[in-house]
């Protein structure tokens, strides 16, 4: 999918709001009546923050994921009509490219615990695709940022989905 998160990582100043763009990828099993995991890795980039500064991040992470299917569901897709599902996942994630106050030092990489919630809504278009309509999650992570250390993004993605199997 194709991801755009809104993020504040530049310190608790005013307006230090600004748009990272990326994409990701990510596997997703639901075994039992909806009830599965997701596994998957994004990378977002934001360039000529304030002027000179860049951030590049790449998180992976893993967790839980609901999915209710719309639909009839066979032993072949062809009558899904699509779903709705909702995931918690973590992981980890590095920023590269930035400036990461450490101990008083500014470092230009950082990593972090990522801590995501969110869910979305696929459309059914043929046999093994979807079309992810949209996808939202709350991003939470902990880089050094100046100030309390903590951002709070909010993540928009949208994109095409292929299955593997039925």
């Amino acid at each position: 999918s194709f991801p755009t998160r809104r993020s504040s990582d530049l310190g608790n100043q005013p307006n230090t709001y600004f748009y990272l763009r990326g994409a990701s990828v990510e596997m997703a099993c639901a075994p039992w009546k909806g009830i599965g995991f997701v596994a998957g890795g994004s990378g977002t980039a934001g360039t000529n923050l304030r002027g000179a500064i860049d951030i590049h991040t790449v998180a992976f992470t893993v967790g839980p994921r609901y999915t209710y299917n719309i639909g009839h569901i066979s032993p072949t897709a062809w009558n899904r009509k699509g779903s709705v599902f909702v995931q918690g996942k973590f992981g980890y994630a590095f920023a590269t490219s930035g400036q990461y106050p450490v101990k008083g030092v500014l470092t230009s990489n950082a990593s972090s615990l990522d801590l995501e919630a969110g869910g979305g809504v696929n459309f059914h278009i043929y046999h093994r695709f979807d079309l992810r309509l949209v996808e939202v999650d709350l991003v939470h992570t902990r880089f050094p940022n100046g100030a309390e250390n903590v951002q709070n993004s909010l993540r928009f993605a949208t994109g095409i989905n292929f299955h593997f199997g039925y």
